[in-house]
């Protein structure tokens, strides 16, 4: 349960983060246009979500397998790591799209950025989730 508890305040960074930073990029203007004009911009943020969508799909499957008592170790594990991972990879290119605002700590930002990193830590580590989902696979 506390994997999953992860996973999903995971999915719920990454989802915040890319509500902000498109936000940001609709308001910031560089070089006389808005940097949401830019097509790296779009791209960026296209991606993230994309990641986010996904996140979300691994996420509803979990909480129905855990609703049906049918969440196992691995399930748990695999929610926890891609979660995760989606998470650091969306934050981190969220608050590339900041620029050097990104570090400042009265943007939300910078909090999401420095919280979202424990969480491949904590409840068991990136590699440790490897693991469980590996021996699940019988290897």
């Amino acid at each position: 349960r506390e994997r999953l508890t992860i996973a999903v305040e995971a999915y719920a960074q990454a989802k915040a983060a890319v509500r902000l930073a498109a936000e940001y990029v609709q308001q910031r203007q560089v070089f006389g246009r808005p940097l949401a004009s830019y097509q790296n911009s779009k791209f960026e943020l296209a991606a993230c979500q994309a990641e986010v969508d996904a996140a979300e799909a691994v996420i509803d499957r979990a909480l129905e397998a855990y609703d049906a008592h049918e969440l196992t170790p691995a399930d748990g594990a695999s929610a926890k790591l891609f979660c995760t991972e989606v998470a650091s990879r969306v934050v981190d290119r969220c608050l590339q799209l900041h620029g050097g605002y990104g570090y400042v700590v009265e943007y939300p930002i910078a909090r999401i950025f420095a919280d979202c990193r424990v969480n491949r830590i904590y409840g068991g580590t990136s590699e440790v989730m490897k693991m469980i989902i590996a021996k699940n696979m019988g290897l």
